[in-house]
């Protein structure tokens, strides 16, 4: 694994399931997002098909010939009412009517596999940073790519996230943990 050199992870003594505060009651939600096969977006409509309008994340991903990467990842979003948001949405208007292919994949939360998620919006809201945060460098989102996870509208919780379902070729993590702790240790004399 690769961390900041001279850097390695806090011991934290326990799986996250046994971290807990005082009440017994675990410190890190669990969201499990299962992100459907991508859909190729119309240049001129540029509207998707949702099988369902709950609230939802979605990707959308770029593909043309001459480009390095197979369906890179340009844009995460959230959308509390996916029927309505892509009825004008300006950048994917402006990443579809690019040379080449643009897809879009989207994930529900499972609520049968996540724990102790209260509401959904909040919910998606800090998912959707911590995944604007975790693949910053190839979107191209206007917004919460400059502000840290957790200084939204509606504050910050610990998450632990599992991505299932399609994989985006490797781009998108399988799981994250947030927040974790990066420490540099001193040198070490209390051996006699």
């Amino acid at each position: 694994m690769n961390y900041i050199p001279g850097f390695e992870p806090a011991d934290f003594g326990n799986t996250l399931e046994g971290l807990t505060n005082r009440e017994n009651r675990p410190l890190y939600k669990k969201a499990t997002l299962v992100w459907s096969k991508p859909q190729i977006l119309d240049k001129i409509s540029c509207r998707p098909f949702f099988d369902d309008d709950r609230p939802l994340l979605y990707a959308i991903m770029r593909n043309h010939h001459s480009m390095k990467r197979r369906d890179r990842i340009c844009y995460i979003g959230l959308s509390t009412i996916p029927s309505n948001r892509f009825k004008n949405h300006p950048k994917a208007r402006d990443l579809a009517s690019r040379r080449g292919e643009t897809s879009l994949s989207y994930a529900f939360l499972d609520e049968q596999q996540s724990k102790n998620v209260d509401r959904i919006k909040p919910a998606l809201e800090q998912i959707e940073h911590l995944l604007i945060w975790t693949l910053w460098e190839s979107l191209e989102n206007d917004r919460k790519l400059f502000t840290l996870p957790g200084m939204g509208k509606f504050g910050g919780q610990a998450w632990h996230i599992i991505n299932e379902g399609y994989k985006f070729r490797g781009q998108m993590p399988k799981e994250i943990v947030y927040p974790w702790m990066l420490v540099r240790k001193g040198r070490d004399t209390t051996v006699k």
